[in-house]
């Protein structure tokens, strides 16, 4: 133990480029143990993901194929793709909410123990783990209410005068990097969701420069990462829109 670096604190003033460092220094201490939590919770969710997608990118081949012979596409076809569409779509929120929980109930396992996350089982993370769900789809419906909040209030506004609706725009990109912080406020603090939603426009404003550099900085690196993952479908789903355009017109 003696020869491991100090452990990463949370809750520490840093600059942009400690912020950067302690990040990566996290992952680069933790990387087995987030590759096989992450392994564990979100294969079986990724094969029904695939299955859905694959599903989908069948679907919507087909329809191509049929605007290309100039007929109209069934209503079992349509119904079948937006099946598939609606599959994926609640997937990827099960995903996106496992994920999350996964990872701050590491960063606050991490934190709390002195052992940092030596040993660490999904048993003794789970209590947290189906804490941060719960939480979670908690700021889910929240989220959805305020969506539907502003988007009536923007609704208004472009009646009422285009220029207001201009207006408004930059101010909505100004609220919504803040919310970069709601998870981990409300993830990692006693409160509840309308106190973490305050709490995170008063942080997020005062910090709104290093929220916006760390969120485009690591959403780049993510996709790089889902991009070359990702590459062996892309290859596989041009490969087979490839034949699906020159069996258009067989009986095949």
């Amino acid at each position: 133990m003696e020869s491991q670096k100090p452990k990463v604190a949370m809750y520490v003033k840093r600059s942009f480029g400690d912020k950067l460092n302690a990040s990566f220094d996290f992952i680069k201490e933790n990387w087995k143990i987030l590759l096989k939590f992450t392994t564990y919770l979100l294969l079986p969710v990724s094969l029904i993901q695939a299955l859905s997608l694959n599903g989908l990118m069948g679907g919507a081949f087909a329809m191509t194929a049929m605007s290309k012979t100039a007929t109209v596409p069934d209503t079992a076809s349509l119904l079948g793709f937006m099946s598939y569409y609606g599959l994926y779509m609640i997937v990827f929120m099960i995903g996106s909410i496992l994920l999350t929980s996964m990872i701050y109930a590491l960063i606050r396992t991490y934190n709390e123990r002195e052992e940092r996350l030596e040993g660490i089982t999904l048993g003794i993370l789970k209590p947290l783990l189906f804490r941060n769900i719960k939480r979670l789809l908690v700021m889910t419906l929240f989220s959805i209410l305020v969506m539907l909040l502003v988007g009536l209030v923007v609704g208004l506004l472009a009646f009422l005068s285009l220029f207001t609706l201009l207006l408004t725009i930059p101010l909505l990109i100004a609220f919504v990097v803040p919310l970069a912080l709601w998870a981990p406020i409300y993830l990692f603090e006693d409160i509840t969701v309308m106190e973490s939603f305050k709490k995170t426009f008063r942080l997020g404003f005062a910090t709104w420069g290093g929220v916006f550099l760390i969120s485009l900085i690591m959403g780049f690196i993510a996709n790089v990462l889902q991009g070359v993952t990702m590459m062996p479908w892309y290859i596989a789903t041009l490969v087979k829109y490839f034949f699906s355009l020159s069996d258009v017109g067989s009986e095949t």
